[in-house]
């Protein structure tokens, strides 16, 4: 019985530790990093596959490759870029990486191809985040299928 007073204890210090971290990571990100450009996070990070079309990632500026690409629509492929499709993984295998970021290295890429995205905002970041998620999800339950 005298266990359960060090259990409750416990308890609040684990919540009490969980409150601080997440407040830390809201601080990080409002106070963290300045955000890239989407030419910068592009040099940085998705010049990798994108700049000779490594592992079948389109190169950038090739308007063929893009063109499909771009006919999907911002949501689809922000989404897609934030939560990875094929051989890119999310973010590009970057995660420390912005979801911002992310978008605006996807919307340079397009206008490298041709095309014209709206700039990122949040609330076009946050519908193409869920639309990713979605997609993702579905996916993972089709080639879950297809093991059966």
């Amino acid at each position: 019985m005298t266990a359960m007073p060090h259990l409750k204890n416990a308890l609040i210090v684990a919540t009490m530790s969980a409150v601080v971290s997440l407040a830390h990571a809201e601080e990080k990100h409002k106070f963290g990093k300045a955000a890239m450009t989407g030419e910068q996070t592009y040099k940085a990070v998705c010049v990798t596959c994108h700049g000779e079309g490594l592992a079948g990632a389109p190169k950038a500026g090739n308007r063929r490759a893009w063109a499909p690409l771009i006919a999907e629509g911002y949501n689809d492929l922000v989404g897609s870029a934030l939560t990875g499709v094929r051989m890119m993984p999310p973010k590009g295998g970057a995660p420390e990486l912005y979801d911002i970021e992310v978008a605006r290295a996807v919307v340079y890429m397009v206008s490298l191809a041709g095309g014209q995205f709206p700039e990122p905002t949040e609330a076009n970041l946050k519908a193409a985040r869920l639309d990713g998620e979605k997609r993702h999800a579905a996916r993972l339950k089709t080639a879950a299928a297809s093991r059966r």
